[in-house]
């Protein structure tokens, strides 16, 4: 009795280091650190183990594994929740550790899954298993309700070869090559056969030549048009955000004068400002006549003066849109070299806790309950705004994590823009997961990115998805460079 009590504790032992190194392969490999390899190894030693567990075990293994990085990746919502609502301190620890509990399922629901699936391939075709197990994994993380949509293939979003393979997979097939590169270790670590390798060989090179050829493509010389491009970045402060006072607002105009007067005129040929750059209320039915004096302090009437007073370039600015006798909207508008609005469009995307509450429709108490959560209305049509003979489509923050969204709104677009504010989470990871994210959206679509972040990370992304230019966290600024239109 006492050897197999030995046995079982050294078994669970074994469990917890290998559901710890996972945990802590997927922290390295993801932002801030950005080590991407780790996750080629994280599941290996889970699965070399699990071939002797039962599903409960194998359930537990991989729950402890993701609540390990789910708690250490999203630690940033506790301090969303300390700084932007009136919660108890003791509630920001328990709906962190809620996200985590929910979102680690996903990975134990892989592992409880993972034999069963191998042991299929491998009745069918000897060595495939590997296969199995990869289509498995990919499977329950599409499935998977995420709040904040992200894959253990991401990872790879800063290598071109890598991230271009997203144009004919999207990142799903990033994943599927991670949790082949595991399986195979696994595999080999079990028994020294090279049918899974084989089978590994003929799944993943197609891919991996898919995407370093792709890359040369989309990084090619050859381009219809080369644009100007500046990006303005006010970072405006959480203080200031939380305290719009009319002095705050005026204060923060000013400074966004500052940075626009700053692109001198003929130096760019779109200028874009990030979510909230323009600290008024939208009133676009309203008339100005600059002849009248009260119009004229109007900020609409200000913001126009700032473009054709400086670089007199198409601008597109995020604020919010007050609509007489119905909920505010999120907005981007589109501003001629005129200072004249163009176009707009209202985000229909919002964040559930942040913009709206949950069930606000069912029971409208709801919609105030919460300190430092919003009420906006939901906006209806694409964005689809012409510059310069081309299409350009936006995503306001949120939004462009989103494939199935990017992909249906963009169209015929050419260039993708992304307006954000990531005041909200101060210096975590959470903006560096939300770039990883989106710039997935332009290696899928082709097309290079404009990320303009109030407090950072602004971003010039290329068609293949990896951002060329930043401008940092809690940096004021303007990033410029350039982006080849194909």
């Amino acid at each position: 009795m006492s050897a197999m009590g030995s046995t079982g504790r050294r078994e669970v032992f074994r469990a917890l280091m290998a559901s710890a190194f996972g945990g802590l392969m997927m922290i390295l490999a993801f932002p801030t650190l950005g080590w991407a390899f780790p996750v080629l190894v994280a599941w290996a030693p889970l699965l070399t183990l699990a071939r002797d567990w039962g599903w409960k075990r194998r359930f537990w293994a991989g729950w402890l594994m993701g609540i390990i990085y789910q708690l250490v990746l999203f630690r940033w919502i506790g301090f969303t929740l300390e700084h932007m609502t009136n919660l108890p301190g003791w509630s920001h620890v328990l709906l962190t550790a809620v996200f985590a509990l929910w979102h680690g399922l996903m990975p134990a629901l892989f592992l409880a899954l993972s034999e069963p699936v191998r042991k299929v391939f491998e009745r069918r075709w000897r060595g495939s298993g590997v296969i199995g197990l990869a289509c498995l994994y990919v499977a329950v993380e599409w499935a998977w309700p995420f709040l904040f949509p992200w894959t253990i293939g991401h990872a790879f979003w800063q290598i071109s070869a890598l991230s271009s393979m997203m144009a004919l997979t999207g990142a799903a097939g990033l994943s599927f090559v991670v949790l082949v590169v595991n399986g195979t270790l696994a595999e080999l670590a079990i028994r020294r056969s090279w049918r899974p390798v084989r089978w590994a060989l003929f799944a993943v090179v197609p891919l991996l030549l898919f995407g370093g050829v792709w890359s040369l493509v989309v990084n090619g010389p050859e381009a219809r048009k080369t644009w100007r491009v500046a990006i303005v970045q006010p970072n405006y402060t959480l203080a200031e955000k939380k305290r719009m006072t009319p002095k705050v607002r005026r204060a923060l105009l000013m400074k966004l004068k500052e940075l626009m007067r700053g692109v001198a005129p003929g130096s760019a040929d779109l200028i874009v400002a990030p979510e909230g750059g323009f600290p008024y209320f939208w009133q676009l039915g309203r008339t100005l006549d600059p002849m009248n004096p009260r119009h004229a302090r109007h900020p609409m009437f200000l913001l126009k003066r700032i473009i054709t007073e400086g670089p007199a370039t198409p601008t597109i600015i995020g604020g919010l849109r007050f609509i007489p006798g119905k909920r505010i909207r999120n907005s981007a508008v589109l501003l001629g070299a005129t200072g004249d609005v163009m176009a707009h469009y209202d985000k229909q995307i919002l964040v559930p806790f942040g913009e709206y509450i949950p069930g606000r429709d069912l029971f409208p108490s709801l919609a105030k309950s919460v300190a430092g959560v919003s009420n906006l209305g939901v906006g209806e049509g694409a964005c689809q705004f012409p510059v310069d003979g081309e299409i350009v489509t936006c995503g306001i923050c949120y939004e462009t994590i989103f494939t199935d969204f990017t992909w249906s709104t963009a169209g015929d677009a050419s260039v993708l823009v992304n307006l954000t504010i990531d005041t909200w989470f101060g210096t975590s990871t959470a903006p560096y997961f939300h770039l990883m994210v989106q710039a997935s959206r332009a290696a899928e679509l082709g097309v290079p990115m404009l990320r303009a972040a109030l407090t950072g990370v602004s971003a010039i992304v290329d068609a293949d998805g990896v951002p060329r230019e930043t401008l940092g966290l809690d940096r004021e600024g303007v990033l410029r460079g350039e982006i080849a239109i194909r």
